[in-house]
């Protein structure tokens, strides 16, 4: 175990923690991943499906490759504000309620983008969209993991996120077929899809362990008995206390006992948004614009990465509660970074290697990425755990907005995608060193420590 930025001291099991390692079915709970991972699966298509359509949509209205990038960003700039907006508020007002919410503003933007008339309609809608993206994933991945078996966790939390990835994946498929026949717009509007959902989230119960936490013990005893625990003798304690929720914020994060540690991981998940967007939305333009590859050429050859999107959460989840979390991303980076590297030598006519090294590099970093949403969910005690995961969601959306426009002012600058590979490359390598160095294992520990 490397020295790096220390965990927080145990502070033993809570009563809620020991009823969900406890006896039960389980059945209501056993379903949960797969519904709120269905609904994340449209965000993430929300969130990329602008990579897809924007070599259509630039054509289609004659945009510079500065006036792409500002496309791209508004989006993102929407989930920096999202992200932080929410967390905030699912720990004031619980989890289950601001996802109602997340999902309804989701899908009717999806529609309203699918008929914009413009280049600036569209920037504005995107960055509407994009407080409800950016706030809707911190928000269910916080829950997911507060209601999961601490042994399996990370099985657990695998099925969700086979879901909620697969939205990149199946987006990149999609749209080598979609849009050719009909058009960049079919792909924003099959982003609704999840208003037909909002239902089901009136059936799952609050996270019990928010309930807890706010002294609410008699709602979390039948928060975790609708999840599937056997009766807890909670119900037929004394009535509930209610605590006053606290204000969260993320100033908590830079306190002395967790200082180091938020340093060590917003620099994480801004490196790797860094890379994993940069590369997600922008490698089909670079096929197109810098390698001369037809459009429907790149698009077939972007779908080889998305393939990816399926296996990488199976193989995760599979295996992480045993070896745990920081072997994957370590490798994965490590190796996804000297590809990418790689590619400043490769000629722009050897097309194969080319597009087999994008791959893999595309494939390293997307396992750093996987890995940070469990991870960060489980260093972080329940009561500031949505700001944590919203704040550095957040941050990984700046950076997220920032790399459209570095690419892009870097391609109008020097016409070389060179120094973009650079840093792509080396910032890769950043990543895995920090995992390497600054971080410790949580696999098997309890997230309420």
């Amino acid at each position: 175990m490397a020295d790096g930025a220390a965990l927080p001291a145990a502070a033993g099991p809570s009563w809620v923690g020991e009823t969900l390692n406890g006896g039960g079915r389980w059945t209501v709970r056993s379903r949960i991943p797969l519904l709120l991972g269905f609904m994340m699966l449209f965000d993430s298509w929300d969130s990329v499906v602008i990579a897809y359509t924007l070599p259509s949509i630039a054509a289609e209205w004659k945009l510079s490759a500065l006036q792409a990038g500002w496309l791209i960003s508004a989006g993102y700039g929407g989930q920096f504000l999202g992200a932080i907006l929410f967390g905030a508020l699912a720990e004031r007002r619980g989890r289950v309620p601001v996802l109602r919410l997340l999902v309804l503003v989701m899908g009717l933007l999806a529609l309203l983008c699918a008929v914009a008339e413009g280049y600036e309609q569209l920037m504005v809608l995107r960055l509407v969209q994009g407080l409800a993206i950016g706030g809707g994933l911190p928000v269910a991945t916080c829950y997911i993991n507060e209601i999961a078996p601490t042994a399996t966790r990370g099985r657990f939390y695998g099925s969700f996120q086979f879901l909620m990835v697969s939205g990149f994946g199946i987006a990149a498929l999609s749209s080598a077929w979609l849009i050719p026949q009909f058009g960049w717009r079919i792909m924003f509007a099959l982003g609704a899809l999840p208003l037909v959902t909002i239902p089901l989230l009136y059936v799952i119960p609050e996270s019990p362990r928010w309930l807890a936490a706010r002294g609410r013990s008699r709602e979390a005893a039948r928060a975790l008995e609708r999840l599937g625990s056997a009766p807890s003798p909670r119900l037929t304690e004394g009535p509930d206390v209610a605590v006053p929720a606290p204000r969260a914020s993320a100033a908590e994060l830079l306190a002395p006992g967790m200082r180091r540690q938020s340093g060590v991981m917003a620099a994480l998940w801004f490196l790797t948004a860094l890379v994993s967007f940069g590369l997600v939305t922008w490698i089909p333009s670079l096929y197109v614009s810098m390698f001369k590859i037809p459009l429907a050429d790149a698009l077939a050859y972007n779908s080889i990465a998305a393939l990816s999107v399926f296996v990488l959460p199976i193989l995760l989840r599979q295996s992480i509660d045993r070896i745990g979390r920081r072997p994957p991303v370590i490798l994965g980076t490590g190796i996804g970074g000297l590809a990418l590297l790689a590619l400043v030598a490769v000629p722009l006519d050897a097309r194969a290697l080319l597009v087999g090294l994008s791959v893999l590099g595309q494939i390293g970093i997307s396992i750093g990425s996987m890995v940070l949403w469990p991870y960060t969910a489980e260093i972080y005690p329940t009561r500031i755990r949505s700001v944590a995961l919203g704040s550095f969601a957040s941050l990984a959306r700046g950076a997220s907005m920032l790399t459209p426009l570095v690419v892009g002012g870097l391609l109008e600058l020097t016409g070389s995608v060179t120094p973009i590979f650079w840093i792509f490359g080396l910032v890769s390598i950043a990543v895995s060193l920090l995992w390497l160095l600054c971080t410790q294992e949580t696999a098997g520990r309890d997230i309420d420590a």
